[in-house]
């Protein structure tokens, strides 16, 4: 796939799932009303002009997080919502997106798009602005990178600690609500159940509390060591776990 394409698939009724040349996952949600885009991953070609092939609605645009593969067309949408803590991000990365149009959003925010409401969850941790979106009526959460994607991320720079992540994901274990989740990065890895997060928080309870160590994780360019606890594979900084 070239960086100026992208291909769609429907994964549910009324959601579609978008990737571009770097298989960033975009989902984009449709009310009777309005429609919603979540993320705008990193490709280079009409983004607008592919979500406007699928729905001709009212469209806004929430950023689950601030990192390149999830806001680089962001620039493309008129109505765009990302958590302002987020901001910081953006700065350490020294990314060329228009935050002066960037509409805070925090955790209580519901999009109602008609029919369908949306409402969002802030997961601190693999960013501090990092948020969710959870659909209660069709059990769907839409996760961005808060939970991972196969890899859960916590080894790079702007990440909180892993104390902090802990607290954030059993937050939203509370809140049900949710038997899906769709995350960024769908194409790597398989749609995730509830089963999967409680994997996860327990792999991070274990390295918090020095029961796991890990081993050097070798991909990409961060350094970090890796834990692998059920189905949930946790990569981190040593020195940043509490």
């Amino acid at each position: 796939m070239k960086k100026d394409e992208y291909s769609f698939t429907q994964v549910e009724p009324g959601v579609w799932h978008i990737i571009d040349y770097r298989k960033d996952s975009m989902y984009l949600v449709e009310g009777e009303r309005e429609a919603l885009l979540i993320d705008t991953g990193m490709g280079e070609g009409d983004l607008k002009a592919l979500v406007r092939s699928i729905t001709k609605k009212p469209l806004s645009v929430v950023i689950t997080h601030a990192h390149w593969d999830h806001i680089m067309q962001a620039d493309q949408f008129e109505k765009v919502y990302l958590n302002h803590r987020d901001l910081s991000i953006i700065e350490l990365f020294k990314l060329n997106v228009p935050v002066q149009r960037f509409m805070d959003v925090r955790e209580g925010h519901v999009f109602d798009l008609g029919g369908r409401c949306l409402e969002v969850f802030e997961v601190p941790g693999h960013t501090p602005g990092s948020v969710v979106l959870i659909d209660r009526q069709n059990k769907l959460l839409f996760s961005g990178d808060a939970i991972g994607a196969g890899h859960t991320w916590m080894h790079l720079p702007g990440c909180l600690s892993l104390a902090v992540y802990l607290e954030s994901l059993e937050k939203l274990l509370q809140t049900d609500g949710f038997e899906k989740i769709y995350h960024g990065h769908l194409t790597e890895s398989k749609i995730f159940d509830v089963q999967h997060l409680k994997d996860l928080i327990e792999a991070v309870r274990l390295v918090v509390e020095g029961k796991l160590v890990g081993q050097p994780y070798n991909f990409g360019n961060f350094e970090g060591l890796y834990v692998t606890h059920r189905s949930a594979v946790l990569v981190y900084d040593p020195d940043n776990v509490r």
